[in-house]
């Protein structure tokens, strides 16, 4: 019995990262419970009033009167917009590295800001650049940001990584970071090979003779639905060879949400045990079983619309240009901390608007 009940918690976390982080909880993760977002006073509901404490025993009888059929329509409820609403966000690092076994380093090539705003039952996505330059790392020299994960976690392993680029970021772009959750990229093909493969709408061609998942065929897919293998999968979120870093980073996005309609849509409990070994071993976090639940609540109860979002590749946001001999993009950090914190006033993500927006390179 505690066996199942050990698994059937892993699963939860394991569901609830692959819902929202592509990604899933390990044994044995355990932390205090993130700090819960600030419900600001405008979003409280109204307490309903309180029942009188005495009944009359007895309520004299009356002629029924005359009763419309006609609902009366009720107002919507007014979502109140906020200042820095990801103040009073649960804020996760999503990170995906290149780590493999007998590697002496490796580079993180996926850095996502996923803000989970509980009360209005939404989520922002923000899809930082791996080649950011950063000027000041604590007890480091400048370096782009896909190497501090790696650096924090030699000095700290266990999480050190993702503590200090979160404490970078934090300070960046004024937003706290509460939690975290580290992806291999293996984990990626492994998790997509279980659950039978993903089913892809490619919205911009994407052409690629480099084989990602060490060895694979090359990619080759034109605009419509595909169903991808974990190889497949592994080189869609991967590849760089049309429209660059910036590019890849939309379809990275455009993955994540169609692995939670997948598992919501399709019946995958025959599939659980080989998705949780999937998962064992190629996933670090600290969200707990507890909060890993809420999460999997939150996830299956969104709607397309309910996911905003974007990628920082806006030239008023990073400008190209050279650290020594680095070549490296160049953020302006106080406005990309405005637009972060205006995330939720954009279009949704996955809109007919935003989609309509899209120019394939």
């Amino acid at each position: 019995m505690r066996t199942l009940f050990q698994s059937a918690s892993s699963w939860y976390r394991a569901v609830s990262l692959v819902l929202l982080c592509v990604g899933g909880g390990l044994a044995g993760c355990s932390a205090p419970v993130a700090e819960q977002p600030v419900v600001p006073q405008e979003a409280r509901a109204a307490s309903p009033a309180e029942v009188p404490a005495e009944v009359p025993a007895e309520v004299p009888a009356e002629e029924p009167a005359e009763v419309s059929t006609e609902v009366p329509a009720e107002e919507p409820a007014q979502l109140v917009e906020v200042a820095d609403p990801l103040l009073r966000t649960t804020n996760i690092l999503l990170l995906g590295s290149d780590r493999r076994q007998n590697t002496p380093n490796w580079r993180t090539d996926v850095i996502m800001l996923v803000a989970v705003d509980s009360v209005h039952q939404r989520v922002g996505v923000i899809s930082l650049p791996r080649d950011l330059y950063i000027d000041s790392i604590p007890n480091r020299r400048g370096n782009k940001i896909n190497v501090i994960d790696y650096l924090g976690e030699q000095d700290e392993p266990g999480g050190g990584g993702p503590r200090l680029l979160g404490q970078v970021l934090a300070e960046k772009i004024g937003v706290p970071i509460h939690q975290y959750v580290r992806v291999d990229f293996e984990a990626i093909k492994k998790l997509v090979d279980a659950m039978g493969g993903i089913e892809i709408e490619v919205d911009c061609p994407l052409y690629d003779d480099y084989g990602y998942d060490q060895g694979g065929l090359p990619l080759f897919l034109d605009v419509g639905v595909h169903r991808l293998n974990g190889g497949q999968a592994l080189s869609y979120v991967r590849s760089r060879r049309i429209g660059g870093d910036l590019e890849r980073e939309r379809r990275q996005q455009r993955f994540i949400w169609a692995v939670r309609t997948q598992i919501q849509n399709e019946n995958l409990l025959p599939r659980v045990p080989a998705i949780y070994q999937a998962l064992q071993g190629s996933v670090q976090t600290d969200i707990n079983l507890i909060d890993a639940v809420k999460l999997v609540r939150l996830a299956l109860a969104l709607d397309r619309e309910d996911v905003y979002g974007f990628v920082v590749n806006d030239p008023a946001l990073i400008q190209e240009g050279y650290a020594g001999a680095m070549w490296v993009w160049y953020a302006d950090w106080p406005a990309i901390a405005e637009a972060a914190q205006q995330v939720f006033q954009r279009a949704p993500l996955f809109s007919a608007e935003m989609e309509g927006s899209v120019r394939c390179p």
